[in-house]
């Protein structure tokens, strides 16, 4: 995962390569005529300020998006904030100078992108999961971290890991720690990595702010991983045996 092409924000007029979420080949540009920026209110009533600064300016934008792709053309909408920054620099002559340039971050993507690849034959219920925090990555990291651990939650049911048990004739639910732990020993590899995913979902249920991009992006990385495993495993071994013969510039024994 390119964890810096969704974490930087960006400038209207070079947005970053983010991979078209139809065809999973092109990437999106920004339409051009498209691209629409206004200033928010309190920004605009902040400039009566006595003390008002360029670099406090708010802004929220709206573009359309294109596919590169010849034979996709997807579009998609994306709105966000953006801010105002001095960025320093120096001439020909090396006299610094200084300019305002304004920056972007996304919030929204309709459709939204597909920050993780999820195998083909990856369970429909997990799926779901995944692409709605996939939905939700970029304007509420905490509600994503979530979503990735009921990803998880539905995975152990995939995999015939038991949600109830029985005590005096009463069904009681088992806590998703209980069941990552009752995994047989053919999964029990993922045990560490399901552990850090409900750790990570924890705090995004019940710690707002403290969750940031990075974590979220650390949940997707493992939970990638699970899949593949489990549902790409030729996919899986071959990456090994590549990786493995270009370290070695030759082959891997």
């Amino acid at each position: 995962m390119d964890r810096q092409r969704f974490k930087l924000p960006f400038v209207k007029d070079n947005n970053p390569n983010w991979v078209c979420p139809t065809c999973g080949e092109g990437v999106l540009k920004i339409k051009e005529g498209t691209f629409h920026c206004e200033e928010r209110r309190n920004s605009r009533e902040a400039h009566s300020h006595e003390a008002w600064d360029p670099e406090w300016i708010e802004h929220i934008y709206t573009c359309i998006l294109v596919c590169t792709d010849d034979k996709c053309k997807e579009v998609v909408v994306s709105s966000g904030i953006g801010s105002v920054s001095w960025e320093f620099f120096e001439d020909d002559d090396g006299q610094s100078e200084s300019v305002f340039i304004e920056y972007f971050r996304p919030k929204l993507f309709d459709p939204h992108l597909r920050l993780i690849h999820i195998p083909k034959s990856c369970p429909k219920t997990v799926t779901t999961k995944l692409n709605e925090s996939h939905k939700l990555f970029f304007l509420s990291p905490s509600a994503a971290a979530n979503n990735v651990r009921a990803a998880i939650e539905e995975l152990l049911t995939e995999l015939k890991i038991k949600r109830f048990s029985n005590s005096n004739g009463k069904r009681r639910p088992i806590s998703l720690h209980q069941r990552i732990k009752l995994l047989p020993p053919k999964y029990a590899q993922y045990i560490d990595m399901m552990l850090a995913i409900k750790w990570l979902g924890n705090a995004g249920s019940h710690a707002y702010g403290e969750i940031t991009m990075d974590d979220v992006m650390d949940a997707y990385e493992l939970t990638e991983h699970i899949l593949q495993e489990i549902y790409e495993p030729k996919i899986t071994k071959l990456r090994a045996i590549a990786k493995k013969v270009n370290k070695k510039k030759g082959p891997a024994k």
